[in-house]
């Protein structure tokens, strides 16, 4: 009896009761087609951007908010994991203020439907109705991916106090990677009664996003239902160390995510197998893989790769950065040229005689003089040069596009020599997807 009593004594000095020192849960989910649930996920974020600028740093301030619901239906799952989901967002809203500038977002009705296809590259979304613009994808991209939930945990009976190591696909979802270099996540199960269990992620992650080192410090805090066997909420706080990247400058930021989390006995109207049959079964379908962009005045409009970023945008001008497999490639300045009467086109020779002119470039030698014309009416003249800009070699190709109805835009590519291979034909499939206006 003393030794009993001695041992009860034991276990309330460590601060456990008997019963959860002793209590063991079957702590896994495991995904299923057809499944359905519904999700809150509330996003703050506070920090800084640390912008370099004439090889000084300057410190940027950086807040923003979100705040998505939606309904996700798993088409497909593997590892423990979904693989292709498909979400129907009933609001999607983000703002965000960098220095005094505030910017906000929300998803137009028409692209409400998003496919989620997870992949080792990361987490590809979509929408069945039509490209997206990078700040739709980014909207539908950015914020938590619910499809690491499940990954999260161990998947095996563990009792109260037991650690377990996170499974590298659901670091990387939960991340938002391109790609993983080091997990270093682990979960615990803190405690278990009346049919629910809490559990905690904690640790570091590095890996790639745009081309930049990012590293993560994770504390999070989950709930687990353990009579339905579901996750049922999380809350995830990170710090966030990136590097500067090609595409975006470094930052530090803490973030916080309140995620809500409801199991649905059917999908909701608009994820229903009707309303679904305009969802590609496997593979994405190249025009749905591309970004759309409208010039702000409306004279162009613009189909791309998603390998090039949108890094500079005024009323006159769009500056793209093309990156191939994460590494910086080239730039691409898009400028609305004068327009011209319907059929005619800014003379081949002044415009050449306007790119040489470019401020801080010297040619040295010409590669490329061509001028072709379109059934359509299209008409392009190219020149590509080697020379120099302020100092290093480069290769530019300077482009004047003009329709029918003479609309212009000016393109220029800028790459290193070197880089001029990997290139290859992704700046004239750039020129060739630029739509000009029709006449009404």
């Amino acid at each position: 009896m003393r030794r009993a009593a001695t041992a009860i004594a034991i276990l309330v000095f460590a601060g456990l009761s008997p019963s959860l020192a002793r209590a063991q849960v079957a702590l896994g989910e495991t995904p299923a087609a057809g499944e359905c649930f519904r999700y809150s996920v509330e996003f703050d974020l506070a920090g800084k951007l640390i912008v370099t600028q004439e090889g000084a740093k300057e410190e940027v301030r950086l807040a923003a908010k979100a705040r998505h619901t939606f309904a996700e239906r798993t088409l497909s799952a593997a590892d423990g994991l979904p693989v292709r989901s498909v979400r129907y967002y009933e609001g999607a809203g983000a703002s965000a203020v960098v220095a005094s500038e505030r910017s906000d977002r929300a998803l137009p009705a028409d692209r409400r439907l998003i496919v989620a296809a997870r992949g080792s590259d990361g987490t590809f979304c979509f929408s069945p109705a039509g490209p997206l613009t990078r700040d739709e994808l980014d909207l539908v991209t950015e914020h938590f991916n619910p499809q690491c939930v499940t990954g999260l945990l161990p998947n095996k009976a563990v009792n109260v106090g037991d650690t377990w190591a996170v499974a590298p696909a659901a670091a990387q979802t939960a991340c938002q990677f391109d790609g993983l270099l080091k997990n270093a996540l682990v979960g615990k199960l803190t405690a278990a009664a009346n049919g629910a269990a809490t559990f905690t992620i904690e640790g570091t992650a590095e890996g790639i996003e745009h081309g930049a080192k990012v590293t993560l410090t994770v504390s999070a805090a989950g709930t687990f239902d353990t009579t339905a066997k579901r996750v049922t909420g999380l809350t995830w706080k990170q710090k966030d160390d990136r590097n500067q990247g090609p595409v975006a400058p470094a930052s530090q930021v803490d973030v916080t995510v309140v995620l809500k989390r409801e199991a649905l006995a059917a999908p909701p109207q608009e994820l229903a197998d009707v309303a679904l049959a305009a969802v590609p079964k496997t593979d994405v379908p190249p025009a749905l893989a591309l970004l759309r962009h409208t010039d702000p005045k409306n004279r162009y409009e613009l189909l791309y790769h998603r390998d090039w970023h949108v890094t500079g945008q005024t009323d006159q001008h769009l500056i793209l950065r093309l990156l191939d497999k994460g590494e910086f490639v080239a730039q691409s300045t898009l400028v609305a040229w004068k327009k011209e009467a319907a059929g005619k086109h800014t003379p081949a020779e002044e415009f050449k005689k306007a790119a040489n002119a470019s401020p801080g470039w010297t040619p040295t030698r010409l590669l490329e003089d061509t001028e072709t014309s379109a059934p359509d009416g299209r008409w392009l003249y190219r020149i590509v040069t080697e020379g120099k800009m302020e100092d290093l070699p480069v290769v530019q190709s300077f482009n004047l596009l003009a329709g029918p109805q003479g609309d212009q835009v000016a393109v220029t590519f800028a790459m290193k020599p070197d880089k001029v291979k990997a290139v290859g034909n992704r700046d004239r499939e750039l020129l060739n997807a630029i739509a000009f206006p029709t006449k009404k």
